[in-house]
């Protein structure tokens, strides 16, 4: 079964999205800058009198739409690749991760522990490099997003709700934190996801996370 790998999903997006929008930039800039080089010593007895150009509007229109309908296809088709591939994937490890003011909670349920980081507490995100680990989002007050930004992955904790994702770690130290705004220490609200070895991580989980960080 593939991995699933959100990062180059999301680059590919990212490289569609920007030079269109660029585009739409530079079109407008170069409209607005030949509209003042053109009419800028045009006397006010020769002001223009009609207030509307509905071909000229409603070409434009159309053009937005169609450009907005493309971006929406391909994003959506994206994130449905993208969850399709999680869904099916059988993953090596299980990990409960509960939000609420301003703490992180990653229970591991196979191995009976769990670790915190935030505000009080700063306990490593530790997982399988190279391995399918499967997130269940849950929170205890208010909305929060479990952002790890390497990953180009967000997604919101909702309380009273369980969202499940799936996500894949290269090897290596992967920052994250809370990307929505949830009371005054929100920024303290952040941990640090160590992708290891799987034989590192068993080794890891079967002492319950008390050991170091392989």
């Amino acid at each position: 079964m593939a991995l699933v790998n959100t990062r180059s999903e999301y680059d590919h997006l990212f490289s569609i999205y920007v030079p269109i929008a660029v585009g739409v930039f530079l079109l407008i800039l170069v409209a607005v800058i030949a509209a003042v080089l053109i009419f800028r010593r045009r006397p006010p007895e020769r002001a223009a009198r009609w207030h509307e150009n509905n071909p000229v509007e409603g070409t434009y229109a159309v053009l937005l739409a169609c450009v907005a309908a493309f971006l929406l296809y391909l994003t959506f088709t994206a994130e449905h690749k993208v969850d399709t591939l999680a869904n099916q994937e059988r993953p090596a490890v299980v990990i409960d991760v509960t939000a609420s003011k301003w703490l992180w909670t990653f229970s591991y349920p196979a191995y009976g522990f769990s670790v915190r980081s935030g505000t009080s507490i700063n306990q490593p995100l530790v997982v399988p490099a190279n391995e399918a680990v499967r997130f269940n989002l849950s929170s205890l007050d208010v909305i929060h997003s479990f952002w790890i930004p390497a990953l180009r992955y967000k997604h919101d904790a909702i309380p009273g709700s369980v969202q499940v994702t799936t996500l894949t770690f290269s090897r290596g130290v992967f920052p994250g934190q809370c990307a929505e705004f949830c009371g005054l220490r929100h920024s303290d609200m952040i941990f640090v996801a160590h992708a290891v070895s799987p034989a590192a991580f068993a080794a890891w989980a079967r002492g319950k996370g008390s050991g170091p960080t392989p």
